[in-house]
């Protein structure tokens, strides 16, 4: 049985997270803490049961399909006396990349090292580009409006009670400037021919959230974010992590331009923000880097505006581990909010050969 025992030792309290009220006055909501799992795990057992180990919140993914039973869904979170969230995919969408390639982010041109990751990997011919399928960053101005109008029909007459949503991939696709890092997120088009026009600014997530958060007065809407390359991960570093192969952008390009796109984000939103802690699915090793990388997160270098714990929910990568080893997890990490993803968050994809239009 999970113990879910916090045990950082950080002076903040665990006892609010900020969020904007219809008239945009900050006030105090208790600290998400909950679990996310696919619609068919949610029965009153297991609700019953994760209440007893201290979650208060569900978080299911909400789709076109798993919209039709979410009324279902939430009768059944309500009568467990435990808040219901959904869970929205943003940039990466099959059927958005299937029906429009040419939104489809790229792996960075000026590089190529992520075909050590992919070595049967197709060739862009004259008159194509190697596309990242199935993601569809909000980055681009036709995506950017696809995006918003579906999560306008999403969230705008979902049934039932619901405290807030989580929307994940707000960002640029993964290996962005081609290294082969799937935390590289900062690029869009770096050294390949654009398939589509680009959303002016650096604010596109701070924009998406802005407008979501205007239409649902009253619901917390988390966006969750994904922190950048580190310097352990470039050529040289010491005892590294090789996963950006000999690309040296973590010392330049990321950083500052994740903090151009963080910084509005942050005073977008005055509620939590959410960091994606999964180890295993960004080839990391869980014994160090979960630390690191929730310090990386709330204390963003070159310029990044600080986030407290007190605005932070850690999700955290829980699908194929033991109990006793989610339980270490979550005395290590939690100060603030917590999300157990108990079912995976896919973050895969596949290089595909795309028509420049």
């Amino acid at each position: 049985m999970f113990r879910v025992v916090l045990l950082l030792a950080v002076s903040i309290p665990l006892t609010a997270i900020v969020a904007r009220s219809d008239a945009g006055a900050a006030e105090p909501q208790a600290a998400v803490r909950g679990v996310l799992v696919r619609p068919g795990r949610v029965t009153p057992e297991f609700l019953a049961a994760w209440k007893a180990k201290g979650a208060s919140a569900v978080v299911v993914p909400l789709d076109e399909v798993t919209k039709q039973r979410w009324e279902t869904i939430a009768k059944s979170v309500e009568r467990a006396g435990m808040t219901l969230w959904p869970w929205v995919e943003v940039a990466r969408n099959p059927a958005m990349a299937d029906a429009h390639p040419d939104w489809m982010a790229a792996p960075g041109g000026h590089h190529d090292d992520w075909r050590r990751r992919f070595p049967t990997a197709p060739t862009a011919k004259p008159g194509e580009v190697i596309k990242a399928w199935p993601w569809v960053p909000i980055g681009y101005a036709p995506a950017f409006d696809a995006h918003r109008e579906r999560l306008r029909a999403l969230l705008g007459d979902l049934p039932g009670a619901w405290s807030g949503a989580f929307l994940n991939d707000l960002q640029a696709g993964p290996s962005s400037c081609g290294c082969g890092n799937d935390q590289c997120r900062w690029a869009l088009d770096y050294g390949t021919p654009s398939t589509a026009a680009k959303t002016p600014g650096d604010d596109a997530a701070a924009r998406v959230v802005a407008e979501v958060v205007g239409r649902h007065p009253g619901k917390t809407i988390v966006p969750v974010w994904v922190t950048e390359c580190e310097t352990a991960d470039l050529a040289n570093a010491k005892g590294g992590t090789g996963l950006c192969g000999g690309v040296p952008c973590a010392k330049g390009d990321c950083w500052p331009r994740y903090v151009r796109n963080w910084n509005p984000l942050v005073k977008a939103t005055g509620g939590p923000i959410a960091l994606g802690l999964w180890p295993e699915v960004f080839r990391r090793d869980p014994a160090h880097w979960i630390e690191t990388d929730l310090i990386l997160f709330q204390q963003p270098p070159r310029g990044g505006t600080a986030l407290g714990p007190e605005r932070t929910i850690a999700v955290i990568q829980a699908w194929g581990k033991p109990e006793a080893t989610v339980d270490a997890i979550l005395e290590r990490v939690n100060r603030s909010g917590w999300v157990l993803a108990l079912d995976p968050i896919e973050q895969s994809w596949e290089p595909r050969a795309v028509p420049v239009p």
